[in-house]
């Protein structure tokens, strides 16, 4: 598939989303602080953005500051990742990431890097070891940096795959920078979004609900299941009906030998004459 026809795939994908899944409301109004994107980022990934959101705000209301997410224990951290998976880990990263930028700025912003080209902004990042993701990082260059940027996790890659706009064995920044090409920045938050209600409604990891999905006439996964569906379907209802099919009737060579039997002698009768006077039969 070329470059342009993908652009054009996915231009149809995003048409057909619009059209069952209503658009979100920009986040807060604006963008985000570089620090709060890159916490913002890390819970986001491979959850739902409104997991995400209730993250961050339970960050800004139940710590003082993010000095006391800082000094504060893994577990007390993971409370704020109530309900995201794999909270330890996103807890260490946090706490790491926090902990790096005190004791290189000795504060907690980063916000000088909106004014710097995105290019130094990324390699001034680079410092800090949660930016080794692609996906916290291009969430930065989206939220905070004003860049294009189109994040993608694990949800994201197994949607595109189903689609047939990538092989499964594509990296990531190889998948990215395919996404920023075809999908233009003016709508780069919104189809990001689209997807992700795709991936967590119908396109669900596991077997996906192809029957209910809004791109099940232009997806090829969809196409196939809902193929195979069918011919499954055609086999059973030809098994019923042959199970429910009356015995044919015997052919004319069956029913000539059949004829041909002797007819069984029918057994003598026990019925006897009445006897006259003299005993003879009348």
């Amino acid at each position: 598939m070329a470059t342009q026809s993908k652009a054009q795939f996915l231009n149809d994908v995003y048409t057909h989303l619009k059209k069952r899944y209503k658009p979100k409301p920009e986040r807060g109004g604006g963008r985000l602080m570089v620090l709060e994107a890159v916490i913002y980022g890390v819970c986001h990934e491979n959850t739902t953005r409104e997991q995400a959101n209730q993250a961050l705000s339970r960050f800004k209301d139940g710590f003082f500051d993010w000095n006391e997410v800082r000094v504060s224990s893994l577990r007390e951290i993971q409370g704020a990742l109530a309900g995201l998976s794999e909270t330890e880990g996103r807890a260490h990263r946090i706490r790491r990431f926090l902990r790096q930028l005190f004791d290189r700025t000795y504060g907690f912003t980063l916000e000088a890097l909106t004014k710097k080209p995105l290019k130094d902004a990324l390699k001034a990042l680079e410092e800090y070891e949660v930016l080794a993701s692609d996906y916290v990082a291009a969430t930065v260059i989206q939220q905070s940096l004003g860049g294009h940027a189109i994040p993608v996790d694990d949800d994201t890659r197994r949607v595109l795959v189903r689609l047939g706009i990538t092989a499964p064995d594509t990296d990531i920044p190889t998948l990215r920078a395919m996404l920023e090409r075809a999908v233009s920045k003016n709508r780069g938050v919104e189809f990001l979004d689209l997807i992700e209600d795709l991936a967590h409604d119908t396109c669900v990891a596991g077997e996906p609900d192809c029957p209910r999905c809004e791109l099940r006439k232009i997806c090829p996964t969809a196409r196939l299941h809902l193929q195979q569906d069918g011919e499954s379907a055609s086999e059973t209802h030809r098994e019923e009906a042959q199970a429910r099919k009356p015995h044919a009737p015997k052919g004319p060579k069956e029913a000539k030998v059949a004829s041909a039997k002797p007819a069984k002698e029918a057994p003598p009768s026990s019925f006897r004459p009445p006897k006259g006077k003299h005993g003879d039969a009348k």
